[in-house]
């Protein structure tokens, strides 16, 4: 039988999802004395735990890339977070609740049986015959006003966009044959997103040394002062630029999948005072901004009609 471990990284405490193939590990435990119980954590043998801030949930991925013999030496291996989750079956969402405007991620608001049987182990096997990678179906950030991958990094919260061009810079001197996928994400809107992905042991080998070997090398030129969540989000642009490599492998079977964004406490405890707040923004608003605010009202009536049927 086929050997599977999809890590579920924990930042906070939330919902457990563990199975034979979910393993849930906790990040970050290098910064914190506060250890859940019951999973696996990123902080011994060779890892980088204490740079989870930079790193976010890549420092789970760097801890079972350097100690894969403690994990059983698995076929398959992959990645997902407490709060975003693959769908391993044709489920689709509300297309008027997604995460972000036309994408594949569709929001949840609660983690119960119903929810679960969309990641239970028999479907992931299903998924995974004749497959070489998962990942969750590629986005174009044009969807949210940005013309480039570039453009919409320097619109994330404390990103600087010259960590983006120091990035690219050092990507196409670290691993120059990957120059023309490179390009396509230096120039282009479409990415992959979460760091989120299924791998066979091979390619998350080969993934996993040059995501690192990029993201490592480019750490050592973006300012100190600039840590939070850097690398991460950084690092979903290096999963961009492999799958755009693989998909012209004809050898390599790729899945693309739609994925699951689980809403936190706040957003389901708060959301009537939050629509009467985008509907006085979308009324005083104007130009971009106001379809912005028009769009989030949209997706909140949308949740405030799920949890009033509780479906």
């Amino acid at each position: 039988m086929t050997d599977i471990k999809i890590f579920v990284s924990y930042k906070n405490k939330h919902t457990i999802i563990k199975s034979d193939i979910l393993t849930p590990i906790q990040t970050g435990c290098a910064l914190t004395n506060i250890h859940f119980g019951g999973m696996l954590r990123d902080d011994s043998g060779d890892n980088i735990s204490a740079q989870n801030e930079k790193y976010c949930e890549l420092s789970a991925q760097y801890w079972v890339w350097k100690n894969y013999d403690k994990i059983g030496n698995p076929d398959y291996v992959g990645f997902m977070h407490y709060r975003r989750h693959f769908i391993f079956d044709d489920w689709r969402g509300n297309p008027d609740w997604c995460w972000l405007p036309k994408s594949n991620v569709y929001f949840v608001p609660f983690i119960n049986n119903d929810y679960l049987k969309h990641l239970n182990d028999n479907l992931i096997r299903q998924q995974l015959q004749n497959c070489d990678c998962i990942v969750i179906k590629p986005y174009d950030v044009k969807n949210i006003g940005s013309s480039s991958c570039r453009e919409q990094y320097g619109k994330l919260l404390k990103q600087n966009i010259k960590n983006f061009d120091a990035f690219i810079k050092v990507a196409k001197r670290v691993m120059p044959d990957y120059l023309p996928e490179i390009e396509l994400l230096e120039k282009g809107s479409i990415q992959y997103l979460c760091n989120m992905f299924v791998m066979n042991r091979e390619l998350f080998m080969q993934y996993s040394e040059f995501c690192f070997s990029v993201l490592q090398t480019a750490d050592k030129i973006i300012p100190k002062d600039e840590i939070y969540r850097t690398m991460g989000f950084l690092g979903e642009f290096c999963l961009s630029i492999f799958v755009f490599k693989l998909k012209k492998n004809k050898n390599i079977r790729i899945k693309e999948l739609n994925a699951a964004f689980i809403l936190s406490d706040d957003e389901i405890k708060y959301p009537k005072g939050k629509y009467f707040y985008y509907w006085l923004m979308s009324k005083i608003s104007w130009g971009e901004k106001r379809q912005q605010y028009k769009q989030k009202r949209k997706s909140l009536k949308s949740m405030l009609k799920f949890l009033k049927n509780g479906q």
